[in-house]
């Protein structure tokens, strides 16, 4: 009987503002009146933390937060309304740090905007949010990176808790987010999309990939992170086992790009969706469906579909998390509705009749 999945996420844990529907942002000096400005729980790591729990994933979340309102906020939403497990073990707390906050501005018309103060994210180191700052010390399965540029603390000793972590059988994956500061190229981050240290699953943005690798568009940024060409601009081939072992690129409305270092390749379009509301935090969805098929060992296509459900649902929810995160028949159902091998009359129905939570 095979041993049972669990993940341990490490990474970022912000309270998210949302500030929306904009049709437009407002003007220097004026004033626009919105329908919601809300207050909840956000970050990439806690974000998949909450999905993959939800899910019934066993999943621990390794953040920090400050000793500070947002922190109450933070702490109180994870206890009363995530699954995640024993959040208040696993949270560092930084006594002289802010807890990162974010304001998020979104609407129909109108590409999400951040305004961000990263605070204990950006400082807490790997020691810190390690149990007993030991990565032997994980009980888990998978370790999960999440918001990696944010998370600047545990550059230092990431690749040598990678190794370990793989030593050990554990697989690792990561999803950088996106780079404020537009450097994109840390050693850091070099280490992990080549050589020993490499993560066995990479997840970015398309924009993300592109910037990592210089190239114009995800497939050509897909080829270099696989190994099939240089991660510094060098264009020098390497073989596939010097990179990343699966990479998969999320293309928001187009769907999501995968590929491996065998040289087997995905495309798997996006689900559709009949209101976005709010895509603060499908890619973090995307991710926990993603992830929760994978890991139990089933093919990369099954996993796809299941992460770009999930993505779907979050985005007609308000919010990066909350109660309302899918359970497992929920996006299960909704990945079968898109997917599955029926006529599209039937596809529509099984849609209607998938299991909902209320916005």
């Amino acid at each position: 009987m095979a041993s049972q999945v669990k993940f341990a996420v490490i990474g970022d844990a912000f309270v998210d503002i949302s500030v929306g529907p904009l049709d437009v942002l407002p003007s220097p000096g004026a004033d626009i009146e919105v329908e919601t400005v809300s207050q909840g729980p956000g970050g990439s790591a806690l974000n998949t933390a909450w999905h993959l729990a939800a899910q019934g994933v066993p999943a621990t979340l390794h953040a920090a937060v400050g000793q500070d309102r947002m922190a109450q906020v933070l702490t109180a939403a994870l206890k009363n309304e995530s699954k995640v497990t024993d959040p208040a073990k696993s949270l560092a707390v930084l006594k002289y740090q802010a807890t990162a906050t974010c304001v998020a501005m979104h609407g129909p018309r109108v590409d999400r905007t951040f305004v961000s103060t990263y605070g204990a994210a950006k400082t807490a180191t790997l020691n810190q949010l390690l149990p007993g700052g030991n990565a032997d010390a994980l009980d888990a399965t998978h370790v999960h990176i999440g918001g990696f540029y944010v998370c600047r603390g545990v550059h230092g000793g990431l690749a040598a808790c990678v190794k370990r972590l793989k030593s050990r059988g554990i697989k690792v994956s990561m999803d950088p987010n996106f780079d404020a500061t537009g450097e994109w190229t840390p050693t850091a981050m070099m280490t992990a999309v080549r050589g020993p240290a490499a993560v066995d699953l990479l997840m970015p943005s398309e924009v993300e990939a592109c910037e990592i690798t210089g190239k114009d568009t995800a497939e050509e940024a897909l080829e270099v992170l696989v190994g099939g060409a240089s991660a510094d601009g060098s264009g020098q081939q390497s073989n596939g086992s010097d990179g990343v072992g699966l990479v998969v690129i999320k293309r928001g409305a187009r769907g999501v790009l995968a590929g491996d270092s065998s040289g087997r390749r995905w495309a798997v379009p996006a689900c559709t969706v009949s209101r976005v509301v709010d895509t603060n935090g499908a890619g973090d969805a995307f991710n926990a469906g993603f992830l929760r098929v994978w890991s139990q060992g089933l093919d990369v296509g099954s996993a796809l579909m299941a992460g770009c459900a999930g993505a779907a649902i979050a985005a007609q929810h308000s919010g990066a998390v909350g109660a309302w995160a899918p359970d497992r028949a929920t996006v299960d159902a909704q990945s079968e509705a898109e997917y599955g091998d029926k006529p599209w009359w039937q596809k529509g129905i099984l849609a209607c009749m998938a299991p909902r939570r209320p916005v």
